[in-house]
């Protein structure tokens, strides 16, 4: 190599690595390797690479003990781990915690509040990070009142119910304006008619102030309503990062598709064509697929609303290579607008959700449904 193809290299090198580095100080966090090990259990929690960007909204996913929760402590400094982190673009092992601390909350999924008024509880916050006393107040009562607690101000935080100390925990966690939102469970403990509303305020006070948030949640309504990535955990490890979207439709794995909820998950072969893939499911049906697949896979996800009615009333629009099936009905969940229908096909118990125009007159139990769908709408794991 010559001396100015070596200098080149050097220069490019450098710039890219000077890149990168001005990438990852952009960031409210960046995991690089970091992992949780215990006395009794190793890899609690192993993060490759995980990074959070100012004012973005990031749901974590994961069945219990997956390190969902472990995840949290560890940004927060409250866990020891191994590895790299960055917070606000100073590396955490050579920086003031408390002052990066400061800077991020975390409100746990116990309710956790000292022997004293809700007012002082949620001041205490201020006061530990310097705010002047004639903001404490005003600061102090428009969380409150935000969280629907204004009224408990003077209350012991002894003598709440657990609805009532959830949201003072939530006032007390976002009262600081804080760069990074930590939440464990904020909905744990609420009422299921105000969950919606807390997620949302969450939500909308986060973004005035351009905080980023991690949300971690088992109620799925809580993440649909609040974040656009999604963070499949399990074992400790990041199995899907991706906008919420396609971690609901196109999950990564049988896993994560029970995970979120895909009603409809059919064994199924593939074979190779000069028209695609060739899938083979059961009870006989076959289909081609025209997109790239990997012959790995062993299962076919559907929708629920994947599915169209197919009868003379109701004919489906015209798509090449419609999927026709048909199978018994089991049960009719009558809804507002839309009934879920279970049906038999084969030894598959499967799940459509139709518009309840459609099905009112149309389907009965144990009366024969003909379905169809795209073969475009599938997904394969």
């Amino acid at each position: 190599m010559s001396k100015i193809t070596a200098l080149k290299s050097l220069v490019s090198s450098t710039v890219g690595r000077q890149k990168n580095s001005a990438d990852m100080n952009k960031n409210a966090l960046n995991m690089h390797q970091v992992k949780v090990d215990s006395k009794t259990r190793k890899n609690i929690l192993s993060i490759d690479n995980f990074a959070v960007r100012p004012g973005e909204l990031v749901a974590i996913l994961g069945p219990n003990g997956a390190g969902k929760s472990t995840l949290l402590r560890t940004i927060n400094m409250l866990q020891p781990y191994r590895g790299e982190m960055q917070l606000f673009g100073q590396d955490v092992s050579f920086s003031n915690k408390t002052n990066l601390r400061r800077r991020s909350s975390l409100v746990f999924q116990e309710t956790l509040l000292l022997d004293d008024t809700v007012f002082n509880n949620v001041a205490r916050v201020l006061q530990f990070r310097g705010v002047s006393k004639n903001q404490i107040k005003q600061r102090v009562y428009t969380a409150l009142e935000t969280f629907g607690c204004e009224h408990l101000a003077n209350r012991s935080a002894r003598s709440l119910s657990g609805g009532e100390g959830k949201r003072v925990c939530i006032a007390s966690g976002l009262v600081a304006d804080s760069e990074l939102l930590l939440l464990d469970e904020p909905s744990a403990s609420l009422d299921v008619a105000i969950r919606p509303q807390i997620i949302e305020k969450i939500r909308q006070w986060a973004q005035a102030r351009g905080s980023a948030v991690i949300l971690v949640s088992h109620n799925f309504t809580d993440i649909l309503n609040f974040a656009d990535r999604a963070i499949a955990l399990f074992d400790g490890c990041i199995i899907q990062d991706d906008k919420l979207d396609n971690l609901i439709r196109r999950p990564a794995n049988q896993q994560i598709a029970r995970l979120v909820g895909m009603e409809n998950i059919i064994p199924c072969r593939i074979k190779p064509s000069d028209r695609g893939y060739l899938i083979k499911l059961a009870n006989s049906i076959e289909f081609f697929y025209p997109g790239e697949l990997k012959t790995t896979i062993t299962a076919c996800c559907l929708s629920s609303d994947a599915f169209y009615l197919d009868n003379a009333s109701y004919p489906i629009p015209y798509q090449p290579g419609v999927v026709r099936i048909e199978g018994r009905v089991e049960r009719i969940l009558r809804g507002i607008a839309t009934d879920t229908i279970r049906f038999q096909m084969g030894e598959q118990t499967l799940t459509a959700k139709l518009h309840h125009s459609y099905t009112s007159d149309n389907i009965y139990r144990h009366g024969i449904i003909k379905l169809a769908f795209n073969p475009t709408d599938a997904h394969f794991v």
